[in-house]
């Protein structure tokens, strides 16, 4: 299987661009990295706060994947379960908050340079029938996720009745607090989720895809840095590759949509 790249390239920039979110969302652009988006000050107070809280961890999930926070992906089979996600989701944005209450919020501080980059407001979506706020800011521990997709909108989209299901367009970050000793590379590959490919290509009881959806499709590797913040296209298949070491690698992140009116707006 060819994954070296080819025609898809990594920008590592100083700070965001329009021109760079525009490339994301288009599939022009493999990914973006923003080194010392963080500082490891930061990044460590970041992990005190999260170590005060405590983890838990997705069940039915293998590899084992920890989290902080919920994901509308876990709520979206049903009306009670979309009702279940927005009661979550205040006292979820709270309790983010309260954890990086000493380092800042990075959720915030993302909004604000995707904001300024795109050229207007950006910020955390709210459906528009019940005015309620979605969650953003998904704290993350893993060592390994297999190939995957997430899309939430646009064509064959996957959550119609949700207001993120009417985005165009569709970006994920991760902001890496802790990184893996080795090991735990981001790959992306330049080939983009189809609906057929449920039939074809979905694992049984599983999230993941059989590899060969990817077979001879160029991709992107990246190793990723403390404190780097770090962009991509997540309707493009995705992988994280299996870390090693005494460290765990911790993320927070979420996505960001892009809205009939071009707004940007961020859930997890």
């Amino acid at each position: 299987m060819n994954r070296m790249m080819t025609a898809w390239e990594v920008v590592k920039a100083n700070q965001l661009t329009k021109e760079l979110l525009d490339g994301l969302f288009k599939g022009e652009i493999g990914a973006v990295r923003i080194p010392h988006f963080l500082s490891p000050q930061l990044c460590s107070k970041a992990l005190e706060g999260i170590k005060r809280y405590g983890v838990d961890y997705y069940e039915g999930v293998y590899p084992k994947i920890g989290k902080i926070g919920i994901t509308q992906f876990e709520h979206r089979f049903s009306e009670d379960a979309k009702r279940e996600y927005f009661r979550k989701a205040e006292k979820a944005n709270q309790a983010r908050e309260s954890i990086f209450r000493d380092s800042g919020d990075p959720v915030g501080m993302v909004i604000d340079a995707v904001g300024e980059a795109w050229g207007s407001p950006a910020g955390i979506a709210r459906e528009e029938e019940s005015n309620h706020s979605y969650f953003a800011g998904l704290v993350r521990v893993m060592n390994r996720a297999l190939l995957h997709t997430d899309w939430a909108g646009g064509l064959d989209g996957r959550d119609p009745d949700w207001t993120i299901g009417k985005i165009y367009a569709q970006l994920t970050w991760n902001i890496y607090l802790q990184t893996s000793s080795s090991g735990g590379a981001t790959v992306v590959y330049q080939r983009p989720w189809r609906k057929s490919d449920q039939t074809y290509y979905k694992r049984k009881d599983s999230y993941g895809y059989d590899e060969r959806v990817v077979e001879n499709a160029d991709a992107v590797r990246i190793v990723p840095e403390r404190g780097e913040w770090i962009a991509f296209n997540p309707q493009y298949y995705h992988e994280v590759e299996e870390a090693d070491g005494d460290t765990e690698r911790i993320t927070i992140s979420s996505f960001i949509g892009l809205s009939p009116s071009k707004k940007l707006i961020f859930w997890s």
